[in-house]
């Protein structure tokens, strides 16, 4: 039963609306009520377009990152994304990057660590890019580490930022060596040699493996493309600016509330390290408390019923579209949860 891939969906499911539940168990609801009756739903039209241009960007961020294993357009890389950010918000364990590297290399005849490899690759640019954008944030912001919000049973902190941010910096680091060491002949022999002698694995799995090591350093090949890396860093930048002009759009439906572009950028970057706490499918509850967080420091808002409500809508708006078209996308694909469950365990 526990491998039944539709008893999982349902498990996915489950642990979500739990999550929900728990997010919502310390609001008054007849203020929360009261603030979303204000909301002028309008609003979200141009929100949900500014938020899927930022993933057809990412599209094509992919396509230059996916140059080195064939030419790929961004409309055929749009519908494996979808259906991986999809199951990434339904699915512990980011399970999604395994299915959007496995539903592209099985239907497009790939190696699928070549495929994770530049998933692994994006999140790198990723990260640089949230990460300037942090220093940016922090610097501007003269963040108090004493700082705090509190909701429920999440507590954002000042401090819990700038720990997390320096944490998120390291990884970054760490990450970005990683991949352009894996670019080096000699250090993928080195690695391979300690993998081939390690005793207590079968010989067909060390032999396997070091294989993967050769396939997974093949996805970051274009990372000896200057104009790729160059293209990529620039819509990394254009897919966060896009998401901040986002979250800047949605304030205008909440009446006498105003949120700049920069005020924006800096909310989704707060936003960003809150959510890089363990937590559900999804994200629910630390979502909410990183916006609220981010709109306190700011001064956008110090009513707290509406700025909860801001965040509710906003989570609400990202987060549901998304998983109707990531879904509609995966069934397109004519691929099969079990596929991804039983994939997703064997890579």
């Amino acid at each position: 039963m526990m491998r039944n891939p539709k008893f999982q969906f349902v498990v996915g499911l489950a642990i979500s609306a739990f999550f929900l539940y728990l997010t919502l168990r310390p609001v008054n609801f007849n203020d929360l009520w009261g603030a979303l009756k204000t909301f002028e739903w309008l609003w979200s039209v141009p929100f949900l377009v500014l938020t899927f241009l930022s993933m057809w960007l990412r599209a094509v961020r992919w396509h230059y990152l996916m140059r080195p294993l064939g030419q790929f357009s961004s409309r055929r890389l749009f519908s494996p994304m979808m259906a991986g950010f999809a199951l990434n918000s339904i699915y512990p364990g980011r399970v999604g990057e395994f299915a959007r590297a496995y539903v592209l290399a099985a239907r497009e005849k790939l190696p699928f660590t070549s495929v994770f490899a530049t998933i692994v690759l994006e999140r790198i640019f990723d990260s640089i890019t949230l990460l300037l954008l942090l220093v940016w944030t922090f610097a501007n912001l003269q963040l108090n580490p004493s700082d705090q919000v509190a909701y429920g049973k999440f507590v954002v902190t000042g401090q819990m930022l700038q720990d997390y941010a320096a944490r998120f910096a390291t990884m970054c680091a760490i990450l970005l060596v990683v991949a352009v060491s894996f670019l080096f002949n000699k250090v993928r022999e080195v690695f391979c040699a300690v993998v081939l002698r390690v005793p207590f694995l079968p010989k067909a799995w060390r032999e396997r493996l070091a294989q993967m090591v050769h396939t997974f350093a093949g996805g970051f090949s274009s990372l000896l493309d200057v104009k790729a890396i160059i293209w990529t860093l620039l819509l990394s930048i254009g897919v966060w600016v896009l998401v901040g002009a986002s979250m800047s759009v949605l304030a205008y439906g909440f009446p006498g509330m105003k949120m700049t572009l920069m005020q924006g950028i800096a909310v989704t970057v707060i936003t960003c390290v809150a959510i890089l706490i363990p937590a559900a499918p999804g994200y629910w509850g630390l979502m909410e408390v990183g916006i609220i967080f981010g709109m306190f420091t700011l001064k956008i808002d110090t009513v707290y019923s509406r700025a909860l409500a801001y965040a509710f809508v906003c989570h609400a708006l990202q987060i549901f579209p998304i998983i109707g078209v990531g879904l509609a996308c995966l069934w397109t694909e004519r691929v099969s949860l079990s596929e991804i469950r039983e994939r997703s365990v064997t890579k």
